[in-house]
């Protein structure tokens, strides 16, 4: 028999939409009929092969079945009834994808054509025909569909059940000038903007939407995609701030880094991935990757790519629309006016017109955020904002070289005086009494008046989980000026 009759039809199958997952016995132990062996399972439980059938070929079946539903691979060990042991691997290899089309005209054709092409398996529902309006309930609409009303009347009869379904995608065709239908979940008017006016035509736009969905995309133009990407350099706390309110806004930022970031805030800086190789703050991950290549793959994941670049080469590599200098070096290390079309440097060091586009305050106080696009930032005094009346008392400095040996974690209260970590044999004690909200990582190499600590005196009033109100101000700044020059471009040079 030829090895390759399993996938006889599969091709086929997988044109009607239908879900498929490759199940192989890896190894057995015990009496079982088989002893390597494989087979094919369909999401509509149809098969091609076998593992040895009975009892367990039916589980495995059921069990392949939901990992075509959820997407998940896997394996597991499943027992016969003569106490034989089965080492079964599931591969999923494409999920099955459904599309449910309400009314029966023009558009209803033509999107089925384009859909089945798509590989959806494609139901319309045509209560007119059917004389029935019980055609369609909610559990006919699991994760993998895709709900598309084309008439008032059938998105009249169906509507509440639809939004009772799981269903990724839930549309409606309508036209623009009419009040769109309420609801989160729902496209109204169906379809992306590419002026379509034909059936056929608009059956591509919703097509192309409904993908987006599936695939948790924006459906923007590859060009425009391209166009939306912004290489932050440094990753601390002020960098994250405006690394996460980038992303949030739609923008795919890239993080550069130094091989030994020596962040003190560390439980809401994206550097810590450097060292763990992830970091979330505020429900944002950044992953730490090893070269250029990976870094789209981590945008189509939804995450936030670092990588180790401390010169910023990546920079003409890559020739990102933005660039924003988030060093807080408080001096300029490389970055220049022409690095991209537009940059933007945070704090003093840089000058506006000069050393970059923008450069925004980082001093707290009346002046804080503000967008500087002539001159420079105030000029680093070395005494932090006052909280509480606090100034350069809230910051600990390390009393020599060595490495560091952390006895307190971020989060603690401490008093004025105590113990918070050792520089080598030299203790490092609390400056003034609060919350250590600041605090290098334990073995890091310090050397002698490096920042290593700071203490919020608020105490446990204060937050170290979340972004503060600085960064805040300062990521909304750079948010407001990178939004401006993609809606105005020209204004800018």
């Amino acid at each position: 028999m030829r090895s390759t009759y399993l996938f006889d039809g599969a091709e086929q199958k997988e044109r009607e939409g239908l879900g498929i997952a490759i199940v192989t016995l890896l190894k057995k132990s015990g009496i079982a009929s088989r002893d390597v062996s494989r087979m094919i399972v369909y999401s509509d439980g149809s098969t091609s092969g076998t593992i040895g059938g009975g009892d367990v070929e039916r589980t495995v079946v059921k069990d392949a079945m939901l990992a075509i539903k959820d997407g998940k691979s896997g394996r597991k060990e499943y027992r016969n009834r003569h106490k034989g042991v089965l080492d079964i691997m599931i591969d999923v290899v494409s999920q099955e994808k459904k599309a449910i089309i309400f009314g029966s005209g023009h558009v209803s054709r033509a999107l089925k054509e384009v859909l089945s092409f798509l590989h959806f398996h494609v139901l319309i529902v045509d209560s007119f025909l059917s004389g029935r309006g019980d055609d369609f309930s909610s559990s006919d609409a699991d994760l993998n569909t895709a709900i598309i009303f084309t008439d008032h009347e059938s998105r009249n009869m169906y509507y509440d059940e639809a939004l009772k379904s799981d269903a990724f995608y839930i549309g409606a065709l309508s036209s623009r000038v009419k009040p769109p239908m309420e609801g989160e979940r729902i496209f109204s008017p169906s379809g992306l903007d590419i002026g379509a006016e034909s059936p056929e035509e608009v059956a591509v736009s919703i097509a192309s939407e409904v993908l987006a969905s599936l695939n948790k995309r924006r459906g923007i133009s590859m060009k425009e995609e391209r166009r939306r990407f912004i290489i932050v350099r440094g990753a601390g706390d002020l960098a994250t701030a405006v690394i996460i309110r980038l992303k949030r806004a739609g923008y795919n930022v890239l993080a550069l880094e130094t091989e030994r970031p020596s962040v003190i805030r560390r439980t809401v800086s994206l550097a810590e991935a450097v060292y763990d190789k992830e970091a979330v703050v505020e429900g944002e991950k950044a992953v730490l990757i090893d070269s250029i290549h990976e870094v789209f793959q981590s945008f189509d994941r939804g995450l936030i790519p670092i990588l180790i670049d401390e010169n910023g080469s990546t920079i003409e590599a890559l020739k990102p629309t933005v660039v924003v200098d988030a060093i807080i070096a408080k001096r300029n290390l490389g970055t220049k006016i022409d690095d991209a079309p537009l940059t933007i440097a945070l704090g003093p060091g840089f000058t506006a017109g000069c050393d970059v586009d923008v450069v925004i305050e980082t001093k707290r106080g009346h002046s804080l955020a503000r967008i500087i696009r002539e001159g420079s930032a105030i000029e680093n005094t070395g005494v932090p904002g006052i909280i509480e009346g606090y100034g350069k008392e809230r910051v600990i400095h390390s009393p020599a070289d060595g490495v560091i040996r952390n006895m307190r974690k971020i989060g603690d209260i401490v008093k004025k005086d105590d113990i918070i970590a050792y520089v080598g044999p030299t203790p490092v004690m609390a400056s003034i009494d609060g919350m250590l909200r600041g605090l290098i990582r334990t073995g890091y190499e310090c050397h002698k008046g490096l920042k290593i600590a700071d203490i919020d005196p608020r105490g446990d009033k204060a937050e170290y989980t979340t972004m503060s109100d600085k960064a805040r101000s300062i990521s909304g700044s750079v948010l407001e000026v990178v939004d401006s020059f993609f809606s105005c471009p020209n204004k800018w040079k």
